[in-house]
Protein backbone atom coordinates (compact mmCIF):
# COMPACT_ATOMS: atom_id res chain seq x y z
CA UNK A 1 0.00 0.00 0.00
CA UNK A 2 1.10 3.58 -0.69
CA UNK A 3 2.50 5.40 2.11
CA UNK A 4 0.95 8.97 0.71
CA UNK A 5 -2.91 8.52 0.37
CA UNK A 6 -4.74 10.55 -2.43
CA UNK A 7 -8.42 11.30 -2.12
CA UNK A 8 -11.10 13.40 -3.88
CA UNK A 9 -13.01 15.55 -2.91
CA UNK A 10 -14.50 18.35 -4.47
CA UNK A 11 -12.13 17.51 -7.57
CA UNK A 12 -8.83 18.49 -5.37
CA UNK A 13 -6.48 15.64 -4.33
CA UNK A 14 -6.46 15.20 -0.76
CA UNK A 15 -3.01 14.00 -0.07
CA UNK A 16 -1.17 13.13 3.67
CA UNK A 17 2.88 13.71 3.47
CA UNK A 18 5.10 14.20 6.23
CA UNK A 19 4.56 17.89 6.41
CA UNK A 20 0.79 17.62 6.98
CA UNK A 21 -2.60 17.27 4.93
CA UNK A 22 -3.04 19.46 1.47
CA UNK A 23 -6.06 19.64 -0.48
CA UNK A 24 -4.67 21.37 -3.51
CA UNK A 25 -2.94 24.72 -2.57
CA UNK A 26 -4.49 24.55 1.28
CA UNK A 27 -2.29 23.33 3.85
CA UNK A 28 -3.76 21.61 7.24
CA UNK A 29 -1.01 21.10 9.98
CA UNK A 30 -1.97 19.01 13.21
CA UNK A 31 -1.45 21.63 15.91
CA UNK A 32 0.61 21.20 19.31
CA UNK A 33 -1.18 23.35 21.09
CA UNK A 34 -4.05 21.20 23.45
CA UNK A 35 -1.26 19.23 24.49
CA UNK A 36 0.99 22.44 25.41
CA UNK A 37 -1.79 23.88 27.32
CA UNK A 38 -2.32 20.82 29.16
CA UNK A 39 1.04 20.98 30.60
CA UNK A 40 0.92 24.65 31.43
CA UNK A 41 -2.46 23.15 33.51
CA UNK A 42 0.00 20.86 35.28
CA UNK A 43 2.73 22.52 35.98
CA UNK A 44 0.96 25.42 37.28
CA UNK A 45 -1.16 23.00 39.13
CA UNK A 46 2.01 21.73 40.61
CA UNK A 47 3.13 24.49 41.52
CA UNK A 48 0.22 25.66 43.38
CA UNK A 49 0.57 22.95 45.67
CA UNK A 50 4.71 23.07 46.22
CA UNK A 51 4.22 26.96 47.43
CA UNK A 52 4.20 26.15 51.42
CA UNK A 53 7.23 24.27 50.51
CA UNK A 54 8.96 26.78 48.77
CA UNK A 55 8.77 29.41 51.90
CA UNK A 56 10.67 26.78 54.03
CA UNK A 57 12.77 25.77 51.91
CA UNK A 58 13.91 28.71 50.65
CA UNK A 59 14.74 30.09 54.13
CA UNK A 60 16.36 26.47 55.50
CA UNK A 61 18.45 26.33 52.45
CA UNK A 62 19.36 29.89 52.29
CA UNK A 63 20.62 28.81 56.00
CA UNK A 64 22.44 26.10 54.88
CA UNK A 65 24.07 27.90 52.11
CA UNK A 66 25.47 30.53 54.73
CA UNK A 67 26.20 27.85 57.05
CA UNK A 68 28.76 25.71 54.39
CA UNK A 69 30.38 29.12 53.62
CA UNK A 70 30.70 30.45 57.18
CA UNK A 71 32.62 26.82 57.87
CA UNK A 72 34.88 27.31 54.98
CA UNK A 73 33.79 25.51 52.26
CA UNK A 74 33.35 27.00 48.96
CA UNK A 75 30.15 28.19 47.00
CA UNK A 76 30.16 25.52 44.68
CA UNK A 77 30.27 22.78 47.17
CA UNK A 78 26.86 24.00 49.11
CA UNK A 79 25.34 23.69 45.43
CA UNK A 80 26.67 20.21 44.81
CA UNK A 81 25.71 18.88 47.96
CA UNK A 82 22.00 20.81 47.66
CA UNK A 83 21.99 18.91 43.80
CA UNK A 84 23.15 15.59 44.21
CA UNK A 85 22.73 14.73 48.30
CA UNK A 86 19.54 16.88 48.37
CA UNK A 87 19.19 16.17 52.36
CA UNK A 88 17.85 18.43 54.24
CA UNK A 89 18.82 17.86 57.65
CA UNK A 90 21.59 15.26 56.21
CA UNK A 91 23.92 18.25 54.37
CA UNK A 92 23.58 20.31 58.27
CA UNK A 93 25.26 17.05 59.78
CA UNK A 94 27.62 17.17 56.74
CA UNK A 95 28.59 20.43 57.50
CA UNK A 96 28.91 20.53 60.95
CA UNK A 97 30.56 17.15 61.76
CA UNK A 98 33.18 17.67 59.04
CA UNK A 99 33.80 20.60 60.00
CA UNK A 100 34.34 19.40 63.85
CA UNK A 101 36.37 16.43 62.58
CA UNK A 102 34.21 13.50 62.91
CA UNK A 103 35.17 10.56 60.68
CA UNK A 104 33.01 9.50 57.72
CA UNK A 105 31.74 6.59 59.69
CA UNK A 106 30.07 8.33 62.32
CA UNK A 107 28.90 10.70 59.47
CA UNK A 108 26.93 7.84 58.02
CA UNK A 109 25.74 6.41 61.24
CA UNK A 110 24.63 9.87 61.92
CA UNK A 111 23.15 10.60 59.03
CA UNK A 112 21.36 6.90 58.69
CA UNK A 113 19.41 7.55 62.09
CA UNK A 114 18.46 10.79 61.12
CA UNK A 115 16.73 9.53 57.78
CA UNK A 116 15.92 6.28 58.50
CA UNK A 117 12.06 7.59 58.83
CA UNK A 118 12.46 7.98 54.77
CA UNK A 119 12.16 4.04 54.82
CA UNK A 120 8.87 4.06 56.18
CA UNK A 121 7.73 7.03 53.41
CA UNK A 122 8.74 4.90 50.11
CA UNK A 123 6.96 2.27 51.42
CA UNK A 124 3.89 3.75 51.80
CA UNK A 125 4.30 5.75 48.38
CA UNK A 126 5.85 2.21 46.38
CA UNK A 127 2.42 1.92 44.59
CA UNK A 128 2.43 5.39 43.25
CA UNK A 129 6.21 5.41 41.89
CA UNK A 130 6.51 1.88 40.81
CA UNK A 131 3.63 2.99 38.28
CA UNK A 132 6.13 5.07 36.54
CA UNK A 133 9.49 3.33 36.25
CA UNK A 134 11.25 6.21 34.31
CA UNK A 135 11.32 8.93 36.55
CA UNK A 136 11.17 6.12 39.61
CA UNK A 137 14.27 6.93 40.79
CA UNK A 138 14.33 10.76 40.83
CA UNK A 139 11.20 10.56 42.37
CA UNK A 140 13.23 8.17 45.46
CA UNK A 141 15.93 10.60 44.94
CA UNK A 142 13.81 13.55 46.14
CA UNK A 143 11.51 12.43 48.23
CA UNK A 144 12.14 14.23 51.62
CA UNK A 145 9.50 15.11 54.52
CA UNK A 146 7.74 17.72 52.72
CA UNK A 147 7.73 16.44 49.18
CA UNK A 148 6.10 13.27 51.58
CA UNK A 149 3.62 15.23 52.97
CA UNK A 150 2.39 16.75 49.54
CA UNK A 151 2.20 13.59 47.74
CA UNK A 152 0.97 11.53 51.23
CA UNK A 153 -1.85 14.43 51.02
CA UNK A 154 -2.79 14.37 47.60
CA UNK A 155 -5.64 13.21 45.58
CA UNK A 156 -5.77 9.75 44.23
CA UNK A 157 -5.75 11.28 40.37
CA UNK A 158 -2.84 13.60 41.83
CA UNK A 159 -0.65 10.39 43.41
CA UNK A 160 -1.12 8.10 39.40
CA UNK A 161 -0.34 11.13 37.41
CA UNK A 162 3.46 11.08 37.11
CA UNK A 163 3.59 14.64 35.90
CA UNK A 164 2.22 16.05 39.32
CA UNK A 165 4.47 13.81 41.05
CA UNK A 166 7.89 14.73 39.11
CA UNK A 167 7.18 18.39 39.24
CA UNK A 168 5.87 18.27 42.53
CA UNK A 169 9.84 16.87 43.69
CA UNK A 170 11.75 18.82 41.14
CA UNK A 171 10.01 21.92 42.54
CA UNK A 172 10.69 21.27 45.80
CA UNK A 173 14.43 20.65 45.11
CA UNK A 174 14.70 23.73 42.76
CA UNK A 175 14.00 25.92 45.99
CA UNK A 176 16.27 24.24 48.51
CA UNK A 177 18.92 24.87 45.72
CA UNK A 178 17.54 28.18 45.23
CA UNK A 179 17.80 28.84 49.10
CA UNK A 180 21.31 27.35 49.07
CA UNK A 181 22.59 29.63 46.31
CA UNK A 182 21.29 32.75 47.48
CA UNK A 183 22.79 32.03 51.13
CA UNK A 184 26.46 30.77 49.75
CA UNK A 185 26.70 33.66 48.13
CA UNK A 186 25.02 36.19 50.70
CA UNK A 187 27.85 34.30 53.25
CA UNK A 188 30.90 34.79 50.78
CA UNK A 189 30.19 38.82 50.49
CA UNK A 190 30.28 38.67 54.14
CA UNK A 191 33.73 39.55 55.46
CA UNK A 192 33.64 38.33 58.93
CA UNK A 193 32.31 34.61 60.43
CA UNK A 194 28.91 34.83 61.44
CA UNK A 195 28.82 33.77 65.10
CA UNK A 196 25.51 31.30 66.06
CA UNK A 197 25.19 29.37 62.64
CA UNK A 198 25.47 26.08 64.46
CA UNK A 199 23.30 26.41 66.68
CA UNK A 200 20.52 26.35 62.88
CA UNK A 201 21.42 22.45 63.20
CA UNK A 202 20.31 21.76 66.84
CA UNK A 203 17.63 24.36 66.15
CA UNK A 204 16.01 21.95 63.25
CA UNK A 205 16.53 18.83 65.34
CA UNK A 206 14.24 19.95 68.13
CA UNK A 207 11.81 20.91 65.32
CA UNK A 208 12.26 17.39 63.34
CA UNK A 209 11.74 15.78 67.03
CA UNK A 210 9.09 18.18 68.66
CA UNK A 211 7.15 17.31 65.12
CA UNK A 212 7.33 13.37 65.59
CA UNK A 213 6.62 13.68 69.24
CA UNK A 214 3.41 15.53 68.33
CA UNK A 215 2.66 12.90 65.52
CA UNK A 216 3.08 9.97 66.99
CA UNK A 217 2.10 11.09 70.86
CA UNK A 218 4.66 9.26 72.51
CA UNK A 219 7.30 11.78 74.04
CA UNK A 220 9.15 8.63 76.48
CA UNK A 221 11.27 7.54 73.39
CA UNK A 222 12.65 11.15 72.73
CA UNK A 223 13.16 11.82 76.10
CA UNK A 224 15.07 8.69 76.27
CA UNK A 225 16.98 9.74 73.45
CA UNK A 226 17.90 12.45 74.07
CA UNK A 227 18.80 11.79 77.79
CA UNK A 228 21.86 9.34 76.28
CA UNK A 229 22.86 12.13 74.36
CA UNK A 230 23.92 14.31 77.25
CA UNK A 231 24.92 11.22 79.44
CA UNK A 232 27.43 10.02 76.07
CA UNK A 233 28.59 14.05 76.19
CA UNK A 234 29.37 13.91 79.88
CA UNK A 235 31.46 10.57 80.37
CA UNK A 236 33.23 10.75 76.52
CA UNK A 237 34.82 13.99 75.17
CA UNK A 238 34.99 14.42 71.40
CA UNK A 239 32.98 13.11 68.60
CA UNK A 240 32.84 9.82 70.01
CA UNK A 241 29.53 10.42 72.18
CA UNK A 242 28.00 10.50 69.15
CA UNK A 243 28.47 6.76 68.78
CA UNK A 244 28.21 6.06 72.69
CA UNK A 245 24.89 8.03 72.72
CA UNK A 246 23.26 6.25 70.34
CA UNK A 247 24.09 2.31 71.19
CA UNK A 248 22.55 3.95 75.14
CA UNK A 249 19.50 4.77 73.53
CA UNK A 250 19.22 1.84 71.51
CA UNK A 251 19.67 -0.19 75.08
CA UNK A 252 17.39 2.26 76.80
CA UNK A 253 14.43 1.78 73.85
CA UNK A 254 14.85 -2.03 74.55
CA UNK A 255 14.77 -1.65 77.94
CA UNK A 256 11.48 0.52 77.56
CA UNK A 257 10.13 -1.87 74.63
CA UNK A 258 10.17 -4.52 77.13
CA UNK A 259 8.78 -2.99 79.90
CA UNK A 260 5.48 -2.08 78.39
CA UNK A 261 5.22 -5.80 76.95
CA UNK A 262 5.89 -6.88 80.32
CA UNK A 263 2.91 -4.69 81.38
CA UNK A 264 0.48 -4.61 78.63
CA UNK A 265 0.76 -8.39 77.99
CA UNK A 266 3.20 -9.00 75.29
CA UNK A 267 1.35 -5.95 73.31
CA UNK A 268 2.74 -2.46 72.19
CA UNK A 269 2.63 -0.28 69.39
CA UNK A 270 5.75 2.04 70.78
Amino acid sequence: MDKKLDLHKDGLPLQQTRSGLTRGRQRFYCSSMPMQKANSKSFAHAFKASIPVLLGYVTIGFGFGLLAVNKGYPVWLALFMSIFVFAGAAQYIGISLFAAGATVAQIILVTLVANIRHAAYGLSLISSFGAHPKIKPYLIFALTDETYALLSSSTPEEKTDGRFLLTVSALNQFYWVLGTALGALAGSLIPAQIQGLDFALNALFIVLAVEQALRLKKAVPFVIAGLSIFLAYRLVEGSGAIALGFLMAIAGLAVYNKVRQGSTGGKTNA
